[in-house]
């Protein structure tokens, strides 16, 4: 899948991402806050896990 959220912008590279899947994609995005000093390794951690038991509850649904 393609990331085109930062296309255009022109305060960084604001080229396309390319990902395998959504889970890739999420990974990334939250490891990507850590260098930047917003998040320690502990906040992406517990952030992926409580995101994957949401989407998990979510596929559940009876829709």
């Amino acid at each position: 899948m393609t990331d085109h959220c930062h296309e255009g912008r022109t305060e960084f590279n604001g080229a396309p991402r390319e990902f395998e899947n959504f889970f890739e994609m999420t990974e990334e995005n939250g490891l990507s806050r850590i260098p930047l000093g917003v998040h320690f390794r502990i906040d992406v951690d517990a952030g992926l896990e409580l995101g994957y038991e949401i989407l998990g509850k979510v596929l559940n649904l009876p829709w």
